[in-house]
């Protein structure tokens, strides 16, 4: 609940950070604290993994990354990552995205990491490739939760990446 303030501050008020996420910008802190109360009660199951980025020089809170679609009879997951715009193209994502990676097939045992992005939010794709992700399928999604916020600004062309154990493990 610490980080309120600046994930305020930093990400969730920018319409240019939730362009490509099922909530619009935060009209208030309460909605900040809202959704962090959610992400702490989360911490409960076993497998949910929920971080927040933080800029090492100053310990304020820029950005999170974390895993859903977590699939345990086939040992695979998706990694998604939103950061502050102030910190774009800084390879803080990116720093992040392969540690995160790291830990999913050193620590947790996975087989397969996948993740998707936007056609129109290419630099995402950009970060995929670098964590060593390949590109394997563009296509056409609809969000299937229409009351999601956002559903009908996601749904449309998305690039899929993956990458496996296997390539992970000869890559480096």
């Amino acid at each position: 609940m610490t980080d309120a303030d600046d994930m305020y501050s930093n990400w969730v008020t920018d319409p240019e950070v939730s362009r490509f996420w099922t909530w619009d910008p935060h009209e208030n802190i309460k909605d900040t604290k809202e959704i962090l109360t959610e992400w702490i009660g989360e911490y409960i199951k076993p497998d949910y993994y929920h971080w927040i980025i933080v800029l090492k020089e100053t310990m304020q809170a820029i950005g999170f990354i974390y895993f859903a679609d977590i699939n345990n009879k086939e040992c695979s997951l998706s990694v998604h990552y939103g950061l502050s715009r102030k910190y774009w193209n800084q390879g803080i994502i990116t720093e992040a995205c392969k540690r995160v990676i790291d830990f999913a097939f050193n620590d947790l045992g996975v087989k397969k990491i996948h993740s998707n992005h936007h056609v129109e939010n290419p630099a995402s794709g950009r970060i995929m490739q670098k964590c060593g992700m390949r590109h394997v399928d563009t296509a056409y999604m609809e969000l299937a939760q229409k009351h999601l916020i956002g559903a009908e600004r996601l749904s449309g062309e998305r690039h899929v990446y993956e990458i496996t154990s296997f390539d992970y493990k000869h890559k480096i």
